[in-house]
């Protein structure tokens, strides 16, 4: 009787850890793809559906991704923007992956989110997924990011890989689409050189006694972050913007008259010039 009671709780502690398991699983998808699931000849042609992620074969379906990329190609330094969008009648939970690649699998371009709190990158940036938040919908779904060539040249393909959920916490019932689209190169284009890459610049405005004014221009729209420090170095006050072209007016107040350094920062460079608050 005693050994009995053993086996139930055993047993029953292992459903347990089974149920646990599964549940991680489910959360784990729900929260984005894992890396490399693009249906792309790079991922070797691999997309969710597999045994311990959605059982089943993937489809091919057009129509679910779309980009504002002129008919005649895209050009180095430019972003553009990308929307991957997936109907189907009656259900309300969506996933999806896409990465822009060369034939090889490499990377081309560089992706940027929109919206955080909807989309995030993953793999290295290669890839750009849904989150928690970014699969409710109602017969359909879709997320929009932004590409950058930068130094790209050739072709681009973006590849893509779709989940129209069942919403239900295991790996059957769920319709997995993919599909591609390749988008040439303009034949006036001129790929960024890696000095063009790191280049920032800009015009220092005389500051007034509230604000520091900068009219920026970099080669790719990165986020921005711009620094000041004291005529010995130190550290005072940091603002991030999230481009990195155009007119910034940096607050100056708490700040005592004097000679400063405005350091500004992005992915491609950084570089800093001397003002003189009045």
């Amino acid at each position: 009787m005693k050994k009995s009671l053993q086996l139930k709780i055993f047993y029953g502690f292992v459903l347990m850890m089974l149920v646990i398991g599964y549940t991680k699983i489910g959360f784990a998808k729900e929260d984005g793809a894992p890396s490399g699931n693009t249906g792309s000849p790079g991922d070797d042609n691999q997309t969710c559906a597999h045994v311990d992620c959605h059982t089943g074969s993937a489809s091919s379906r057009d129509g679910l991704i779309f980009t504002d990329v002129p008919e005649l190609g895209y050009l180095s330094g430019v972003e553009y923007l990308i929307t991957v969008k997936v109907s189907e009648p009656g259900i309300e939970k969506f996933g999806f992956q896409a990465s822009p690649q060369t034939i090889e699998g490499s990377k081309l371009g560089k992706l940027t989110l929109i919206d955080p709190l909807l989309t995030k990158l993953t793999g290295g940036s290669k890839y750009v997924t849904h989150t928690l938040s970014g699969t409710a919908g109602t017969d359909s779904l879709s997320w929009t990011f932004h590409w950058t060539p930068e130094s790209a040249s050739g072709d681009v393909t973006f590849y893509v890989a779709v989940n129209a959920s069942d919403n239900e916490e295991d790996a059957t019932g769920d319709l997995i689409f993919t599909n591609s689209l390749t988008i040439q190169e303009d034949p006036s284009n001129v790929p960024l050189s890696i000095e063009d890459l790191n280049k920032i610049t800009f015009d220092l405005i005389s500051p007034t006694s509230n604000y520091l004014i900068l009219n920026v221009a970099t080669a790719v729209n990165d986020n921005l972050e711009v620094s000041i420090f004291d005529v010995h170095g130190n550290y005072i006050k940091s603002t991030t913007y999230q481009y990195s072209n155009g007119s910034m007016q940096i607050p100056l107040d708490g700040i005592s008259a004097g000679i400063y350094f405005v350091n500004l920062r992005n992915a491609q460079g950084t570089i800093t010039k001397q003002f003189i608050k009045i």
